[in-house]
């Protein structure tokens, strides 16, 4: 039963991820139109349910920590943090919090916040015996290529004079694009094709001592 638990866990997850994906895209190509703030409400929240059934799964052999507190903890703070974030500039930008300090505290929040949180729960995963290799690394990789695509353009502020940095707009944007499918299409994907590889019809046999 915990072997069909697992496949369903990470089928409904990774397909969730998967959507997160391909509607991201969509919400980038409205950019500031109408509608885009709803496109993102549903991401977020969708992501949040994608994150929160890795973590618990339908069993604790579904659960890709195998349900131990540290990497729920870590991983519920990954799910919810976009739709915090997102709460929080709404509200920054619609009260009269709107002092620079607030902003630029926020700024190391958004930053620092998920940042570790990801790596706490990443390396859970990779300590785990639930998610095969090498394939529980996958979040790992995710979290390197974040941190590629957050050193390139912090190489070229520097390096750059400022009237030159808007000719790198495209490729900033490149970026930022490829690292979000890497965490959401790129692994929805991995956690499909897993899925799609547990046999629950099977059963395990014990061997007489």
């Amino acid at each position: 039963m915990s072997m069909r638990d697992r496949q369903r866990t990470w089928t409904f997850a990774g397909a969730g991820l998967v959507l997160c994906g391909v509607a991201g895209m969509a919400q980038r190509s409205l950019g500031g139109t109408m509608g885009s703030d709803t496109i993102r409400i549903v991401i977020d929240l969708i992501f949040a349910a994608s994150i929160l059934l890795f973590a618990f799964g339908l069993s604790r052999d579904a659960s890709v920590v195998g349900r131990k507190p540290l990497g729920v903890t870590a991983m519920t703070v990954v799910a919810l943090w976009p739709l915090a974030e997102f709460a929080a500039t709404r509200l920054f930008a619609l009260g009269p919090l709107t002092d620079e300090t607030v902003w630029r505290v926020h700024g190391y929040l958004a930053l620092i916040v998920p940042a570790a949180a990801g790596l706490v729960a990443a390396v859970q995963i990779a300590r785990s015996d639930e998610v095969p290799q090498p394939w529980r690394w996958a979040p790992m990789w995710v979290l390197g290529g974040y941190l590629v695509t957050w050193a390139i353009p912090q190489i070229i502020f520097v390096t750059e004079r400022p009237e030159s940095i808007q000719a790198f707009a495209d490729l900033f944007q490149l970026l930022g694009a490829l690292a979000a499918l890497a965490g959401t299409l790129g692994l929805g994907i991995v956690a499909l094709v897993l899925a799609a590889r547990q046999r629950p019809e099977s059963v395990e046999v014990y061997r007489s001592p």
